[in-house]
């Protein structure tokens, strides 16, 4: 504003000065004059107006609102609303597995198969709501009348608050410890023994939330009854519910203590009256089946074994992280009353254990942790300035079934083994995973394992079935995953 009140005052004192030069102006010009200032001063009152309306303008004075975003990385494909209230990720695993027996087992065949074949949506609705959904298409999967395998996850989350948050759906029972990790994070190729033991993935509704700044964590939630090591989607056993719950400790987690701040320990348990489900099998690491129940029409010369009663499952658990080093371990006590068919109704309580102890050390020095895999430190690269990250690994574990369901004939108690299983299995086995970048991984394992047969049992195993001797794989896998 003050350039044109300069131009007016420079215009006026120029037609002053040429009124003074010029004597002889008449009466016309002097009038020619003023009218010219009065214009002049007219559009600087209308400029002075026009700006004081635009500094006024909240359209002017905001900022300009942020716009959507769409990005693609090697964290997946997202999608993002211009405050991030709504958000939408795309992503998905693939696992190429392949097993050799060297164990002279006809039963087992060397073969490659698509583990996993998984697409994963997930994301945020008004910011307080998270969903997650992810379907499965690898090998052995199909849509059938329960949908167990198809569907892996489809729940929602809502998290007004950390400490307390409701989750209700189809996810991962808060149970047992190995279960949590993402199965694309997973240190070896198949989960160990003690998640044989505890329900995987079913429906239902929990309570959840971090206190303390993260120092405690606690879940507990109703959901549908499925046997050890199941998942479902739908109940069909019985009218019953179980309960589920988890608490886990992270004690020197806000300390100074830089060893220990990763160290945790916890107890899962569940608890419920099942009736009807499909009875439990366990099988090796190398996936094939070692015990099960009889199953058959329910006659003396045929009998049938079913879950009836009471059950319930206690699995105390911890990890430690420091560093490239990384421990983890687990037990779990599955307490479940039987009934035998025979000809007759008979009923028995079965204890059974399973137990694992698992290491890791990344050799190329990323920092280890339990539910999330390696930042590479130098992704792999031809040119040799990056051998990725190199992570090896070593675990023991043990599976035993209650001695009471070998009971022998010459005992006068029935047996509700089927013929030929084995009561228990014990593993070692050793790995190394190499991690190309953040998306590609792969993985190179050997799994012995040996068996153990309740003395009192009489039948033994025919030769060339799973138990007949030790069980020796080679086992690999090719991953991608974003």
């Amino acid at each position: 504003m003050k350039n044109y009140k300069w131009i007016v005052a420079a215009v006026i004192g120029a037609q002053f000065v040429a009124a003074a030069a010029r004597a002889d102006d008449t009466a016309d010009a002097i009038a020619a004059l003023k009218q010219q200032i009065e214009i002049l001063n007219a559009k600087v009152a209308q400029l002075e107006s026009q700006h004081q309306s635009q500094s006024q303008s909240p359209e002017v004075a905001a900022p300009p609102k942020a716009a959507p975003m769409i990005t693609a990385g090697a964290d997946g494909f997202w999608l993002r609303s211009a405050e991030s209230n709504f958000t939408l990720h795309l992503g998905a695993v693939g696992q190429l597995d392949w097993h050799y027996y060297a164990s002279p087992n006809p039963g087992a065949k060397d073969t490659l198969t698509i583990r996993r074949l998984r697409l994963i949506t997930s994301g945020t609705l008004y910011q307080n709501y998270d969903y997650y959904i992810q379907t499965d298409f690898g090998a052995g999967n199909s849509v059938t009348a329960t949908n167990n395998s198809m569907l892996q996850d489809a729940y929602l989350n809502i998290h007004y608050w950390p400490g307390f948050q409701i989750q209700a759906g189809k996810m991962k029972e808060p149970v047992g410890l190995e279960i949590l990790p993402a199965d694309a994070n997973l240190w070896f190729v198949e989960r160990s023994y003690p998640t044989e033991l505890v329900p995987f993935r079913n429906v239902g509704a929990e309570i959840h939330g971090d206190l303390f700044h993260g120092a405690l964590n606690y879940a507990a939630g109703i959901f549908n009854e499925v046997p050890d090591g199941g998942s479902g989607d739908i109940e069909t056993g019985a009218n019953s519910k179980d309960m589920s719950a988890r608490i886990f400790a992270l004690p020197f987690t806000n300390t100074s203590l830089a060893g220990l701040q990763n160290f945790g320990f916890g107890l899962g348990s569940s608890y419920g009256y099942e009736a009807g489900a499909p009875t439990p099998a366990f099988s090796t690491l190398g996936r094939q089946k070692f015990f099960s129940f009889a199953s058959g029409a329910g006659t003396a010369a045929s009998p049938n074994v079913t879950e009836e009663g009471d059950h319930l499952r206690l699995v105390p658990q911890g990890y430690y992280f420091w560093g490239p080093a990384g421990l983890f371990w687990e037990y779990a006590d599955s307490s479940e009353k039987f009934k035998l068919s025979n000809g007759k109704t008979q009923h028995a309580w079965f204890d059974n254990t399973g137990w694992d102890v698992s290491a890791s050390w990344y050799l190329t020095g990323e920092k280890n942790a339990f539910w999330a895999p390696p930042a590479p430190l130098h992704p792999f690269r031809l040119d040799g300035s990056g051998l990725g990250a190199w992570q090896l690994t070593a675990r023991v574990g043990q599976l035993s079934v209650d001695d009471a369901a070998f009971a022998s004939k010459a005992s006068g108690k029935p047996v509700y083994a089927a013929t030929g299983t084995a009561e228990g299995a014990t593993s070692w086995g050793v790995g190394l995973n190499w991690y190309m970048n953040k998306n590609i991984k792969w993985m190179f394992e050997y799994e012995q394992t040996s068996f153990q047969f309740a003395p009192t049992y009489k039948a033994t195993p025919g030769t060339g079935s799973v138990n007949a001797q030790n069980e020796r794989v080679l086992m690999g896998r090719l991953q991608f995953a974003f």
